[in-house]
C-alpha cells in the first residue's frame, strides 16, 4: 500500500488498526483515537511520513500470517467510507469489548450521525462473517 496519496494513507491506518486489533505484532504498538475519518495514529502517520518503522510494509516479510494477511487484504478492499465505519466499529470493540451492538452504533453515531441501522448492520453482518466481530 502506498502512503503518497491520502486514500493509499487511509487504507494504511485501517490496515494498521485491524492488525492491531487481530493482536499481530509489531503493529499492536500503535495506539489510536478516533479523528474525523476514523481510528488515527500519529506515531504511524510519522512513521510513514518519515518512511521508518513497519507501516509501509505490510505483507508476508513481517511474518504476519496468513489469515491475518487475508483479512487485511479483504478489509482495506472496500471503498473509504465503508472503512471508515467498520474500523471505528473495531475501535470501539477494543476499548469497549463486551459493548452490545446497539450501544456500538450509539457511540458511533456520536462522531458519524450519518451512519444508518441499515449501514451499519451490513457492516457489522460482514465482519461477523469474517470472525471480526
Amino acid at each position: 500500500m502506498s502512503t503518497e496519496s491520502f486514500s493509499g494513507r487511509l487504507k494504511v491506518q485501517k490496515a494498521v488498526l485491524l492488525l492491531k486489533y487481530l493482536g499481530v505484532s509489531p503493529f499492536d504498538r500503535y495506539e489510536f483515537g478516533l479523528y474525523v475519518r476514523g481510528p488515527y495514529s500519529p506515531v504511524l502517520a510519522l512513521d510513514y511520513y518519515n518512511n521508518t518503522g513497519d507501516a509501509g510494509r505490510i505483507g508476508g516479510e513481517l511474518g504476519i500470517p496468513s489469515e491475518a494477511l487475508e483479512k487485511v487484504k479483504w478489509f482495506v478492499g472496500h471503498d473509504e467510507r465503508w472503512l471508515e465505519v467498520a474500523s471505528s466499529i473495531l475501535y470501539i470493540k477494543m476499548r469497549y469489548p463486551d459493548i452490545a451492538s446497539e450501544e456500538i452504533l450509539s457511540t458511533l453515531r456520536l462522531s458519524k450521525p450519518w451512519v444508518t441501522e441499515q449501514m451499519f448492520k451490513r457492516i457489522m453482518h460482514e465482519l461477523s462473517e469474517k470472525a471480526l466481530i
